[in-house]
């Protein structure tokens, strides 16, 4: 070889090093197998609130805004306290998982917990202030609902308040200074934490695998070692809602307590925790939101109002249509069942959601670079389509911009591609509903696949229905 095709060779070499060291090669975030297996849960879970709140009155909204409000523990008495009750809900409703709220703001916790302290005066004493000290104490709150649970095949959570503990006089995860009201103890902080760490090491020790772990307005930093401990420990395989920056496996909160989430919504964040459709990690989200009117979650009575059908259809669209789990409340009544018209709603829900998205209409659908196409055998009456981006794929949740065409077979538009207004948007991500407004006459559907980041896109689903 001349040395001047050695000079050009080589020449040519160092281009294509600069080209590829300049090229930029997008991976999407992923999820763990926790998150996984939370996402391939039903799209519905309930989160259960039956603890002290629930004996007072309403006006009090439980111990939210009296800081200084401890319930006498005789006033956890239920008649007929029944989890199995609870669960036929769960069922009615097509629910997979659920979440039992085991210690709330007053401090009363619905397990036998066997968790001892010292008082400010070098006392040592019991954590009296729980279910096996009050009329019922020969019940395991937390253990026969995870036994309804299993019966049931139905997943499990707990949701545990770090941030608020009214009968140790905690607020916003400290110690309050100041006198202490009737029936409150004297602790100081470093007391107060090691209590949190011990319960949690109870719960998640003694009730086996659960799905998802609950923190209801986060943890204080101070904890944050300590739980992260206990996580790896005992529950390295649950989701963790509000757990961004403590896990990878964490659920973010969609922010409203209105089961909405926008019309895009994203299953990534940056780095400060924020949602973003190119973020780093991935964390979805969960809609929760109450049966109740005015975001009651504790029994409001037999006379509260509660939410019509049609809003609760509504609730599942811009929640599990756009993205998001949904979870609702269960609101167990004083007697510890649910009631009778709280159990009616539920399955009506739930009536809907199997009447309408049980069966697809018969088709099947092929994908180009560009764009996938649901074909009928037939032509069809078709209000909707269900799409979800397969997560487990190398390209993850991918699309950044889509729309939707109908091959209309009617009017003035024989056998052409008709775009449909309400059909566009940019996530799909792992659950789309796209409601078109109206029945169309169509031989098939196409989703146009305007941009991508990373691999391109593998959907998991593509499915029509009619449920007018």
């Amino acid at each position: 070889m001349s040395p001047l095709w050695i000079v050009i060779f080589f020449h040519l070499l160092s281009i294509e090093a600069r080209s590829c060291k300049m090229r930029k090669f997008i991976f999407n975030a992923h999820p763990t197998p926790a998150q996984l297996s939370w996402l391939e849960q039903s799209d519905i879970g309930f989160l259960i609130h039956y603890n002290m709140a629930l004996y007072l009155p309403v006006e009090y909204d439980g111990c939210n805004r009296n800081p200084k409000l401890v319930p006498d523990i005789k006033l956890f008495n239920p008649s007929t306290l029944n989890t199995d009750n609870w669960v036929q809900t769960f069922v009615d409703v097509g629910a997979k998982y659920a979440i039992l709220v085991a210690k709330h703001n007053c401090g009363f916790t619905t397990w036998p917990t066997q968790v001892q302290f010292q008082l400010t005066t070098n006392e040592t004493i019991a954590y009296n202030y729980s279910i096996l000290y009050s009329p019922k104490s020969s019940i395991d709150l937390v253990g026969s609902f995870i036994g309804s649970c299993r019966k049931a095949e139905i997943r499990t959570g707990l949701y545990y308040s770090v941030v608020w503990n009214n009968w140790l006089n905690v607020q916003d995860t400290r110690v309050q200074p100041g006198p202490l009201a009737p029936g409150q103890m004297s602790i100081n902080q470093h007391t107060y934490e090691s209590i949190v760490l011990k319960q949690l090491e109870e719960l998640w020790m003694n009730y086996g695998e659960l799905l998802e772990i609950w923190f209801d307005g986060g943890y204080s930093e101070s904890l944050k070692n300590g739980i992260l401990s206990l996580l790896e420990k005992y529950q390295s395989s649950a989701s963790i809602f509000n757990g961004f920056g403590l896990t990878n496996n964490s659920i973010r909160n969609i922010d409203n307590e209105f089961g909405f989430a926008p019309d895009d919504t994203w299953l990534t964040v940056n780095a400060n925790g924020q949602e973003d459709p190119d973020g780093e990690y991935f964390s979805p989200p969960e809609c929760p939101t109450t049966l109740q009117v005015s975001d009651r979650w504790f029994y409001g009575g037999y006379d509260f109002p509660i939410r019509p059908l049609d809003e609760l259809i509504h609730v599942y669209h811009t929640s599990v249509g756009r993205n998001c789990k949904l979870v609702l409340d269960l609101a167990v009544n004083q007697d510890g069942i649910v009631d009778p018209r709280h159990a009616r709603r539920y399955k009506e829900l739930g009536d809907f959601i199997r009447n309408c998205y049980s069966n697809s209409l018969p088709s099947n659908f092929t994908c180009s670079n560009n764009n996938c196409v649901l074909q009928f055998s037939t032509t069809q009456l078709v209000d909707r389509v269900i799409i979800r981006e397969d997560l487990r794929s190398l390209a993850g949740a991918s699309i950044r911009q889509w729309s939707i065409d109908g091959l209309m077979m009617w009017g003035d538009c024989i056998n052409c591609w008709i775009e449909i207004p309400s059909a566009k948007g940019q996530s799909i991500g792992n659950k789309r509903i796209v409601l078109f407004g109206e029945a169309l006459l169509i031989r098939a559907v196409r989703l146009n696949i305007y941009k991508i980041s990373g691999n391109l896109p593998t959907l998991a689903q593509f499915d029509a229905y009619l449920c007018q």
